[in-house]
């Protein structure tokens, strides 16, 4: 079992965030919190409410496991989860597109 690091769960949103080119207003806005709180959680120096953290995971497109313990949750592809959470918006649709094409056309 891993153990909570409020550091480490701040530093996870932190670069989480950078990779998908948000600002720290544009999260904190979203989560409906000043940027003073906002900043302390991306620091570790305050921890995050059940709401924050859901709103948080939707906001960064990650597990709230990844969020709390750095852990991937994916026992049959956790390569692909890993590399595909750290995809922008556009690198996802584009994914998701092949796929759609891979599936359509029967490729194997």
């Amino acid at each position: 079992m891993s153990e909570f690091n409020p550091a480490e769960m701040g530093l996870r949103i932190q670069n989480q965030r950078k990779k998908l080119g948000y600002t720290q207003q544009y999260v904190y806005d979203k989560m409906n919190i000043s940027q003073n709180h906002y900043s302390r959680i991306e620091n570790g120096h305050s921890g995050l409410s059940f709401e924050n953290l859901l709103k948080i995971s939707e906001i960064l497109n990650i597990s709230t496991d990844y969020i709390l313990t750095g852990n991937v949750n994916n026992t049959s592809c956790p390569d692909f989860v890993m590399e595909y959470s750290e995809l922008t918006d556009n690198q996802k649709k584009f994914i998701i597109e092949q796929i759609k094409l891979i599936k359509k056309f029967n490729l194997k």
